[in-house]
C-alpha cells in the first residue's frame, strides 16, 4: 500500500508541475522518478520518452505509464496515468467552472507569456539532454542531421522519420543484451 500511496504522488507531482507537455516533463520525472526515487535510470526513462513520442496520446501520460508498468505491471500503468492526468483535469474543470473570462486579465496573459519563455527553456533542456545521450557516434549524428533538415526544410511527417530510423537502428547498432 505504502508504495502505491508513493507512486501516485510522484505520478501526480510530475503531472502538476509540468507546463508545456511532455517536453517539459523529462526534467521533472528526472528528478522525482531516476533521482529522488530510483525507480528507472536514465537511459530508461529516455528510451520510454521516445517509444510515447512515436504513440498516440498525451507524450506525459504515455511515458509515466510505460514507467509505471516498469514499476509495477499494469496496475502501475494504469496508477501512473490516473495520476499524471489528474493534475490538469483538476485545473480544468476549476478554470472552467470559476474563472471564465480570467484568461483576458492582461496580468494573466503576461503571466502565460512568461511561462511559455520557461517551457521554450526547458524544452531546450531536454533536447540538449536527449543530445548528449542520444549522439554517440558517427551514424547518429548524420541520422540526427538528415531527420533534422527532413523535418525542417522538407516539413517531412516525423512518423516517415522515427519508423526508419529505428530500422537504421536494428542494422547499424549491435544487439545488446541487459545484464542481469
Amino acid at each position: 500500500m505504502k508504495n502505491t500511496i508513493e507512486m501516485f504522488i510522484s505520478f501526480f507531482k510530475v503531472g502538476l508541475f509540468t507546463f508545456g507537455g511532455g517536453y517539459a516533463m523529462i526534467p521533472i520525472a528526472q528528478k522525482e522518478l531516476v533521482d529522488r526515487r530510483g525507480w528507472l535510470n536514465k537511459e530508461e526513462l529516455m528510451d520510454y520518452y521516445g517509444i510515447s513520442q512515436v504513440s498516440m496520446g498525451a507524450i506525459a501520460i504515455n511515458t509515466n505509464a510505460l514507467i509505471g508498468y516498469h514499476i509495477d505491471n499494469k496496475r502501475g500503468a494504469l496508477l501512473a496515468a490516473i495520476a499524471t492526468a489528474l493534475p490538469s483535469i483538476i485545473i480544468i474543470m476549476f478554470i472552467a467552472a470559476v474563472l471564465g473570462n480570467f484568461f483576458d486579465l492582461p496580468l494573466v496573459a503576461n503571466m502565460f507569456r512568461a511561462i511559455r519563455i520557461v517551457v521554450c527553456a526547458l524544452i531546450v533542456h531536454t533536447t540538449y539532454q536527449l543530445m548528449k545521450n542520444g549522439l554517440i557516434d558517427l551514424f547518429g549524428w548524420i541520422l540526427f542531421i538528415v531527420v533534422l533538415i527532413g523535418v525542417i526544410v522538407f516539413q517531412v511527417n516525423p512518423f516517415f522519420l522515427v519508423v526508419p530510423s529505428g530500422i537504421l537502428g536494428l542494422i547499424f547498432y549491435p544487439s545488446q543484451e541487459k545484464s542481469k
